[in-house]
């Protein structure tokens, strides 16, 4: 991922972006002439003109608040070690495990990469103590790998939002995307495909409203259609997160391996058909704007 950051990080300073490392986002104030953007970096306030924002803050977005946005309610809490010199590991593989005591509502997972171990717990935050999952995880893994001489590289973790696509996420001051505007799928918790594709569509707005100076023109991103194409994922979010039983885990695993189950299974969780992948029309015409 650092690899594909840093490469779309160069696209866009080549294209004319200005980019500020560690730096924090303080607020903002509108004046007669645009906004203000209040920041700090290395301890040191200062501020830079803009017309308008873009959130893409995470899950817990400070520019959301700021703009008087819509925020996420309902979270996983996720936390994950990256470790080397396990033993026993074997070759490149990806296991998954679904346990309501160390992972309510979601999965714990081990990673074999090639190179790293990546070994990881989440669940609904309501109900997980990440760091004692973790490593209530790592305890019931000791009899099948070795992570005596395992070094750690380095400990990383967060919320991500599963409460579906929010409702108002765009004024006219500006938009939030990605996490912030919580497009995340709720049952998997995937976010980068649907990100990707929320930020095209945002983008081509942002380009519009600007190119006619008509910033009431962002307004048009609050869209229903994101919120219903969430329904069924938050359906099933609700189920699993009930569940609390391992046997009832493990029946719904054996079911979902039966013929017709097996195929609404697979396009739910890696079909092509996810939530935001069919985006409603985007019309440059201010006449047909609401019916986009």
């Amino acid at each position: 991922m650092a690899k594909l950051y840093q490469r779309l990080l160069e696209d866009a300073q080549k294209s004319g972006a200005v980019f500020s490392n560690a730096t924090h986002f303080r607020g903002s104030s509108k004046t007669v002439h645009g906004i203000v953007v209040h920041l700090m970096r290395l301890g040191e306030d200062f501020t830079v003109k803009a017309r308008l924002i873009v959130g893409a803050d995470g899950a817990v977005s400070k520019v959301a608040e700021d703009l008087k946005l819509e925020r996420n309610k309902n979270f996983l809490v996720g936390l994950e070690d990256v470790l080397e010199g396990v033993s026993q590991i074997g070759k490149p593989c990806f296991h998954v495990f679904l346990d309501p005591k160390i992972a309510p509502g979601y999965i714990a997972w081990l990673v074999n990469d090639g190179e790293h171990v990546h070994l990881g717990t989440g669940g609904d935050a309501k109900k997980i103590d990440a760091v004692q999952a973790l490593e209530a995880f790592k305890q019931q893994l000791n009899a099948r790998f070795d992570f005596s001489k395992a070094k750690l590289l380095e400990r990383r973790g967060g919320r991500i939002p599963v409460g579906g696509m929010l409702k108002n996420i765009a004024n006219t001051r500006g938009l939030l995307i990605g996490d912030a505007a919580g497009a995340v799928s709720p049952l998997t918790a995937g976010g980068l495909d649907p990100a990707i594709r929320i930020s095209r569509y945002a983008a081509k707005i942002i380009h519009h409203a600007l190119a006619v100076n008509d910033l009431s023109l962002l307004e048009t991103y609050n869209n229903n259609h994101w919120q219903k194409s969430f329904q069924t994922r938050l359906w099933m979010r609700a189920l699993l997160s009930s569940i609390h039983n391992p046997a009832l885990l493990e029946l719904g695993i054996s079911a979902a391996k039966l013929p017709g189950f097996k195929t609404i299974a697979w396009n739910m969780f890696f079909g092509r058909g996810t939530a935001t992948s069919s985006l409603p029309s985007y019309s440059n015409s201010r006449s047909s704007r609401l019916k986009s």
